[in-house]
């Protein structure tokens, strides 16, 4: 529930355009909802640390609009923190198309001749 409603706070109710870039890949809240860590990706990435430093320092009033719609008796002082796992993921795609023959685009067969393996 936090997640999916940060997430819409981000988007529709944040005056600042830079924050519909972002992305909150996963929310880690204490049992009691005293706090919570808002991992965010941000693509493209440049710039991130400037924008994490933006989203903790507006992070009273997501809390308060998150506040509105959470009925817990708690509403989780947030705490952003870059989630730099897309960006490892985008380096591996990289180096994967350097290994990967040119020639990806043709289809391989990959079908094994079940007579040619036994030698029958």
């Amino acid at each position: 529930m936090v997640h999916r409603r940060l997430s819409e706070i981000l988007l529709f109710e944040s005056k600042d355009p830079r924050f519909s870039k972002v992305t909150i890949s996963r929310v880690e809240a204490t049992p009691n909802l005293a706090s919570a860590k808002v991992h965010v990706s941000v693509f493209p990435s440049d710039g991130q640390e400037e924008l994490v430093i933006s989203l903790n320092r507006a992070a009273g009033f997501f809390s308060r609009q998150l506040g509105k719609v959470l009925k817990t008796r708690n509403t989780p002082q947030l705490t952003f923190t870059y989630d730099a796992g897309f960006d490892h993921s985008d380096e591996i795609e990289i180096l994967l198309r350097n290994v990967l023959p040119k020639d990806s685009d043709q289809p391989q067969n990959t079908e094994i001749d079940i007579n040619t393996e036994t030698g029958k």
